[in-house]
């Protein structure tokens, strides 16, 4: 009887250490991808004005798809708009704090935001919901490469999202 208890004890201090191992793995890789996929970059507000400009200049005939208000909160849906030639590869997102001179550039896959359960992306503990601006990932897939939102806040924020 004790070889029993000694097998078993075995046995679940091993699924104990496979599953911290797991732990360890996921972790590694969230760092992984928040490496290289998030970066923040210290930015007076002429050269993120000058950023801001170059990515608009590629999505100047569009209307953005969401349009905001000065506060953040949704305004309007262009959705008006022919399917995109091809879903796109992933969101991006660009925001500016001039309060605290920096720039955050994210990239998220689409089939990252696939698998998320909930749909809303954190950017420096600000969310933008898909849900809140009446969208699905689907719906981004259907647009194909498109400008999502370009909002000015009334402080000199600004973020930009768009899918290519």
């Amino acid at each position: 009887m004790a070889g029993r208890v000694k097998t078993w004890v075995w046995v679940v201090v091993g699924i104990v250490v496979l599953g911290i191992l797991c732990l360890v793995t996921m972790a590694a890789a969230g760092l992984w991808y928040a490496k290289t996929h998030i970066n923040i970059q210290s930015a007076s507000t002429m050269s993120a004005s000058e950023d801001f400009a170059r990515i608009r200049k590629q999505f100047a005939t569009q209307k953005p798809l969401i349009e905001l208000d000065d506060r953040g909160h949704f305004e309007h849906a262009n959705t008006d708009r022919p399917n995109g030639p091809h879903p796109p590869d992933a969101l991006h997102v660009m925001a500016f704090d001039p309060d605290e001179g920096k720039v955050v550039r994210m990239e998220i896959p689409f089939w990252l935001l696939r698998l998320k359960v909930d749909s809303h992306i954190s950017v420096g503990g600000d969310r933008i919901d898909l849900k809140d601006l009446r969208l699905t990932v689907e719906d981004l897939e259907r647009f194909g490469p498109t400008l999502i939102v370009d909002h000015k806040g009334r402080g000199g924020e600004r973020v930009l999202v768009w899918s290519q």
